[in-house]
Parts: C-alpha cells; structure tokens; sequence
C-alpha cells in the first residue's frame, strides 16, 4: 500500500507545527499581559535605540518593493528571529510535556 502523506491546513510540514500554527492563532499575544508590556517596552527601546543611530533613516526596499527606514527593516528581521524562537521553544516544552506525560504513566 502506498504511503500518503496528510494534507494539512495551513500547509505546514509536520504536525508540531500545524499545533503551533493554530495555537498562535488563537492565542494572540496580549499586550496588557505582565509579559506582553515587558516585550512591547524592549521592542519600544530597541527601536528608539536603532532610530537614533546614524544613517538609520536611509530608506531601503521593503518585502514588495516600496521604501522605508532601514531601522524599520531591522525591526522588522528581528521580529521574523523573534517568532523562530518563539516557534522553537513553544514545540520544545510540547515535547517535554508529552515526555513527563510518558513518565508519569510509565508509558
């Protein structure tokens, strides 16, 4: 019998990541969290740190082709590592739960 792979919605390569991806999207970041208003202050201090470096306001090509700030791309790139590992860490402690889950019940 020939093996088929699943078809998942929205395209993703494996099932931890179809688990991120609507954990996500149902879980958006709250901005009035403890940690929510910690983040925004960092990204906040970032981008007033990379805005008063010189030669920040030069304008670069964004993702479709229009102008914006180089620091604005920077911001951008790191909000993109950000999510990576975010994405990591949220699948590694799924793994660990279902370890201590196989632990616990000697599985």
């Amino acid at each position: 019998m020939k093996k088929t792979e699943p078809e998942y919605y929205p395209p993703v390569e494996n099932l931890l990541d179809l688990i991120y991806e609507h954990y996500t999207e149902n879980n958006p970041v709250e901005k009035n969290t403890v940690a929510g208003k910690a983040a925004k202050a960092k990204e906040k201090e970032l981008e007033e740190w990379l805005r008063g470096l010189e030669g920040m306001d030069r304008l670069v090509d964004d993702y479709i082709g229009d102008k914006i700030p180089l620091w604005e791309k920077i911001m951008d790139r790191q909000g993109t590592v950000c999510c990576a590992w975010e994405k990591t860490a949220f699948e590694e402690g799924l793994k660990v739960g279902i370890r201590l889950i196989m632990e616990v019940y000697s599985l």
